[in-house]
């Protein structure tokens, strides 16, 4: 039989009508490759996404410079100076040298306009004002918890922390109280033995930051300090039974570390950070009458606390005294109440200050709003092995105001 198959009715069938082609598929190779090369794009913008900090980073920040702005001042805030300085560096590439000799040298030093600025423990009295060049503003950057510390070797753990008042503290320093095993002291601290030995006053020499919070805090506990001593970054110190100086706050804490029986004042970072086997340091009594241990915590919320009961905070513009303003004794019940604030000094008009151009301006005013800024420079006060209280957004804020009124040749400053 033919292979022609054959109608019914005997005839052909018809002829068929143009069939679609048959489609083979092909093959997957294009596809894949084609995915392939999208992934690899992908994944090489998200590093250098990245790498760049456009995610999973701060942001970088516009660049102008390259520009080494030059500070000096208190030895309280080196640590946290120079952990901004490092993240300051890595966004921007410009650099920020801080020395950290002394609250009285930056403010020398910022006087004679070879700083850029200055930091220090102490609000500037009018004084100081008036010996400036030209008007500088004020800006609360930090604060941090003056620390008493001692040495009693075995007789007390360090991990006991002694109860101690402010009015026991100007009786030592003044030399009334010499014994650790005086009644008075005793009496704070039931339970306790206290050894039969003399105590010796460790001091800060020259002008320190920490000896002006020490002393403002002993003038306000005791009349008798009050009037014959005073508060100052600078204080002749009354003779006590044995008593020694030193010219900074490594070297005061090395003393007391070696040296039993001695007791003396420092700031909580570095004093936790040291890790001695042998300090301790003091629980003081509050204006609520609780012994407070210094924290971070207990640091900020006196810091807050004090800020609130401040009908005003003065303006951080040029001309604004903030010598009145103190953050000690603050009436919270778990307030810490040796807290202070840190203050940075920079002129208003830059051109006024240290090797001026348009281009450190700009850059100064950059560094200086990314230090108070809440989610850059604050952010770091409290990061490894630091222990600084990120201020109220009030401060905060004041701050930016103050910063936002800075010239260079009568001009505003541009931003970079």
């Amino acid at each position: 039989m033919s292979g022609t198959s054959v109608a019914a009715d005997g005839s052909a069938p018809p002829a068929p009508s143009n069939s679609p082609p048959v489609v083979r598929r092909k093959s997957n190779t294009m596809l894949i490759v084609a995915v392939v090369v999208v992934l690899v794009i992908v994944v090489g913008g998200v590093g250098l996404a990245y790498e760049e900090h456009w995610i999973g980073a701060k942001t970088k920040s516009a660049v102008c410079g390259p520009v080494t702005l030059q500070g000096d001042g208190a030895q309280i805030a080196t640590p946290l100076v120079l952990a901004w300085g490092a993240a300051y560096a890595s966004q921007t590439g410009n650099q920020v040298n801080y020395p950290g000799a002394g609250s009285g040298t930056g403010i020398t030093h910022f006087t004679s306009a070879s700083i850029d600025f200055a930091i220090a423990d102490n609000p500037l009295s009018s004084t100081e004002s008036a010996a400036l060049p030209s008007p500088a503003l004020t800006l609360p950057i930090t604060g941090s918890a003056i620390t008493i510390v001692y040495n009693l070797g075995s007789a007390l753990p360090i991990s006991t922390h002694l109860n101690l008042t402010g009015a026991v503290l100007a009786d030592i320093w003044n030399g009334t109280i010499t014994n650790w095993d005086n009644a008075t002291i005793a009496s704070l601290n039931p339970g306790v033995t206290l050894p039969n030995a003399t105590i010796t006053t460790v001091d800060r020499s020259g002008s320190a930051g920490t000896t002006y919070v020490f002393t403002s805090y002993l003038s306000q506990e005791s009349t008798y300090w009050n009037h014959t001593v005073g508060q100052g970054l600078s204080v002749k110190f009354p003779a006590g039974a044995k008593q020694t100086a030193q010219s900074s706050n490594s070297a005061l804490l090395s003393i007391v570390n070696s040296t039993q029986y001695t007791i003396s004042y420092s700031d909580l970072t570095d004093v936790i950070n040291l890790n001695s086997k042998n300090i301790g340091y003091a629980a003081i009594e509050n204006p609520s009458g609780k012994f407070i241990a210094p924290t971070l915590a207990d640091t900020t919320t006196a810091i807050a606390d004090k800020v609130a009961a401040l009908s005003s905070l003065p303006s951080a513009s040029a001309g604004s005294s903030w010598y009145n303003v103190s953050m000690i004794n603050a009436k919270g019940v778990g307030d810490y109440p040796l807290a202070t604030f840190i203050y940075l000094y920079v002129y208003k008009a830059t051109d006024k200050g240290f090797a001026p151009t348009l281009v450190k301006s700009q850059v100064l005013v950059q560094w200086l709003a990314w230090v108070v800024s809440s989610t850059e420079g604050q952010s770091y006060a409290s990061g490894a092995n630091l222990y600084y209280p990120a201020l109220p957004n009030s401060v905060l804020q004041n701050d930016v105001t103050g910063i936002g009124t800075m010239t260079y040749n009568g001009a505003s400053i541009p931003s970079c």
